[in-house]
């Protein structure tokens, strides 16, 4: 059971306007720096751009709550319940929850893929995942774009979505509208309509896992296995399709 906290919805919708501003700023530098002309191959060029995006929320999110939990005398410790639960028993039902919700996400996704088919869309892959994709792009770039999505990401994540909107709009009296607006605002985040299902239902996973533990560190180990085994299928897709299909 997730514990009272002591921010209400006006001091988190200032917090979110920070980071808002903040993501915006970077937006707009990776945007300068593709128009640089710096002499670097597209592809290398499109991976620094993305990076930028991507601290500019992740990287400066951190910076924002550690702030903004010091303001009501808080550590991220208190704040997010690390320890109101045993920690090894949190890490267990993350990992648990991330692995029997990835066939479901796949299936979703997978609809999602089929809908869209039908309506005469087209399925497009997240600006990150076509980057990845990209033959010239080196092993080294991919293993900071890796650490970014299976550490920083679900940290940073986690926290906003789960950490401080969720609790926030809950204990302002609207517990449905806290469950529904923080996962379609999760999902909507990411920019694509192929993933939109997956993770809407997964935040929903995630919201459950909150719930359950009053820790944040379930949703987080949750989150950050889901990335990881979507990174190893963009990292490695032969072998992971023989280790599914060995023969």
């Amino acid at each position: 059971m997730i514990s009272t906290k002591p921010w209400g919805i006006e001091a988190v919708a200032r917090l979110c306007l920070a980071m808002i501003a903040t993501f915006c700023f970077g937006g707009l530098l990776a945007i300068s720096v593709g128009k640089l002309h710096l002499g670097l191959p597209e592809g290398q060029t499109e991976f620094i751009q993305i990076m930028i995006s991507l601290a500019s929320f992740q990287f400066s999110a951190l910076v924002w709550v550690t702030i903004f939990v010091r303001k009501f005398g808080l550590g991220w410790t208190e704040a997010f319940g690390f320890k109101t639960s045993e920690p090894v028993t949190a890490v267990a039902y993350g990992v648990l929850g991330g692995v029997l919700f990835l066939p479901a996400a796949w299936g979703l996704q997978y609809l999602s893929e089929f809908l869209m088919v039908l309506a005469h869309l087209n399925p497009e892959s997240q600006a990150a995942v076509q980057a990845m994709q990209d033959p010239n792009l080196s092993i080294m770039n991919k293993l900071i774009f890796g650490a970014a999505a299976v550490v920083f990401a679900p940290i940073a994540e986690e926290t906003v979505f789960r950490g401080l909107l969720y609790p926030a709009i809950k204990q302002a009296g609207f517990p449905r509208l806290a469950l529904w607006g923080t996962s379609v605002g999760f999902a909507a985040m990411h920019l694509n309509a192929e993933t939109f299902l997956p993770l809407m239902a997964f935040a929903m996973v995630l919201v459950y896992l909150y719930e359950q533990f009053g820790n944040l560190l379930a949703p987080i180990v949750a989150h950050s296995l889901f990335n990881t085994v979507n990174f190893l299928f963009l990292l490695f897709p032969e072998k992971v399709e023989h280790f599914f299909h060995p023969l």
